[in-house]
């Protein structure tokens, strides 16, 4: 049986991959190290939010490890048959997979990266200038994102999104109008759409609850240490209340969920930027509005359901009727349209090593 050893650096990048450990553990023994955003002596020693997704980790699947690691220095990478990184980046010291790639790549074991998450793919791209210096494969969404890197590189593998095949089993209970926003206007942030009072304006948020009469829900996305000192999440949540009461919305605020497949299914509509989050409700088939200006448009830049910020409600509109994307989802998706991105990605992991 195949030695495969797992590295978890930030749970909001390998949150897309883990489910695939259980899966896994039935063909290989595998064992864990955690650093940066996992590790509980790394940047996060004290988790900001309401659920410390390391404790959520750590309890639903330390059970399939047969050893777990804290010191990435203290480790004989020579048992390893294959390492998975959950990420594609480097950052020295705290994320350290190039020190670790040069120690291993001696030793002829491949390193599989993963892809960071929904960018544009300009300038520094991580998914290819980091072959042969922190991976040898890169596990990417889908077919698209291989065609816009390079149709020609065999070590960039469209993979899917591995947690997002539970969403079959998952109804839809049309309970909210979902709200993904990426920067709030109190955070300093490099994209001009961030939610604040103009932002409620634009989307005529107040005018869509009447409309659908469905409740608001915001779901904050988690900052890393760069973002969280100095700024407590809970400051976060108060903020985005008071904005909702003022402008007289009924609805509320999520900052950590211990099941984000269920916060989307309950969705009547998502209004969101280019975030991987807004795939789950489209997977879904539940009408999702990507804004522009927010994020990186990245795969969202063909999307049906991508608009400027002033039509959410007839993009709404036309989505309700179009129904379920399945061109777009076969693009983006590896095994997006069946539920079956962990047997794609478990295959073409095995393959190769």
């Amino acid at each position: 049986m195949k030695n495969i050893l797992l590295i978890a650096s930030l749970y909001k990048q390998g949150e897309r991959i883990y489910p695939i450990i259980p899966e896994l553990s039935k063909h290989c023994k595998l064992s864990l190290l955690t650093i940066h955003g996992m590790s509980y002596y790394g940047v996060q020693k004290h988790w900001n939010g309401s659920l410390d997704m390391r404790e959520a980790f750590h309890k639903k699947y330390d059970t399939y490890f047969s050893e777990i690691y804290e010191n990435w220095r203290s480790i004989d990478y020579t048992q390893f048959d294959a390492i998975i990184l959950d990420d594609c980046r480097d950052k020295g010291e705290e994320i350290p997979t190039r020190q670790i790639y040069s120690i291993v790549k001696s030793h002829n074991i491949p390193v599989f990266g993963n892809q960071h998450g929904n960018r544009d793919f300009q300038g520094h791209i991580y998914e290819i200038d980091h072959y042969k210096a922190v991976f040898d494969f890169c596990f990417l969404f889908g077919k698209w994102h291989k065609n816009e890197l390079s149709n020609t590189n065999n070590f960039l593998i469209p993979g899917g999104i591995p947690a997002n095949d539970v969403l079959k089993d998952y109804k839809r209970t049309n309970e909210y109008i979902l709200i993904i926003p990426n920067y709030l206007d109190t955070e300093r942030g490099p994209f001009p759409v961030r939610f604040g009072d103009k932002f409620i304006e634009q989307i005529k948020l107040f005018d869509l609850q009447q409309k659908y009469g469905k409740r608001v829900i915001v779901k904050l996305k988690p900052r890393d240490r760069h973002f969280a000192n100095g700024n407590p999440y809970m400051d976060d949540v108060n903020y985005v209340k008071s904005l909702l009461a003022k402008h007289n919305i009924e609805g509320d605020v999520i900052r950590d969920t211990d099941d984000d497949n269920l916060m989307i299914s309950q969705a009547h509509s998502v209004i969101g930027i280019s975030s991987t989050l807004c795939l789950k409700s489209i997977q879904l088939g539940i009408p999702t509005v990507i804004l522009k200006g927010g994020n990186f448009l990245g795969m969202f830049k063909d999307y049906r359901g991508t608009c400027e910020p002033e039509y959410v409600s007839s993009m709404i509109d036309s989505q309700i009727k179009l129904g379920r994307d399945i061109e777009f989802i076969n693009k983006i998706i590896e095994g997006g349209t069946d539920y079956n991105s962990t047997d794609i990605y478990i295959k073409q992991l095995l393959e190769r090593i």
